[in-house]
C-alpha cells in the first residue's frame, strides 16, 4: 500500500475510533463536539483515500463537498452517500453540541468508510 494512502487510512480509522470511543461514555461524560470533530475528520481522510488510491491528492483542510465531488466524478458509488447533515448552512461548530448530531456524524462515517472499501 502507498505510504500517503497508509497515513490517511491510519489516521481515518483513528478518528472514528474516537468518535466511537466518545460515545461509549455514559451519556452526561459525553463531548458531542468531539465526537463530531473526530468523525468529520475521519470522513475527509476516508474520501481522500479513495483519491490517494486513484493518483489523486488531497488537502485535509479541502472542503467536504468538493472531495465528494470529485470521488462522484470517478465512481458513482458515491452518489449513495449522504453526507448533507454536514453542510450546516452557517458552517456553524454549534450544531455539533448535539448528542443526535454526534451519532448522525458517528453513521455517516461508518457510511463512507463502508462505501471507500465496498465492505
Amino acid at each position: 500500500m502507498d505510504q500517503k494512502v497508509k497515513i490517511a487510512l491510519d489516521k481515518a480509522d483513528g478518528l472514528l475510533l474516537k468518535a466511537k470511543e466518545e460515545l461509549y461514555k455514559p451519556e452526561e461524560d459525553i463531548v458531542p463536539y468531539s465526537v463530531c470533530q473526530n468523525a468529520y475528520y475521519s470522513i475527509i481522510n476516508y474520501l481522500g483515500v479513495f483519491l490517494l488510491e486513484k493518483s489523486i491528492e488531497f488537502e485535509e483542510s479541502t472542503n467536504v463537498e468538493d472531495l465528494l465531488t470529485n470521488c462522484r466524478m470517478i465512481d458513482n458509488k458515491f452518489n449513495d452517500l449522504n453526507l448533507t447533515p454536514l453542510y450546516h448552512p452557517t458552517k456553524s461548530k454549534d450544531v455539533w453540541m448535539n448528542l443526535d448530531t454526534s451519532k448522525a456524524f458517528l453513521s455517516m462515517a461508518e457510511n463512507t468508510r463502508q462505501i471507500v472499501f465496498n465492505d
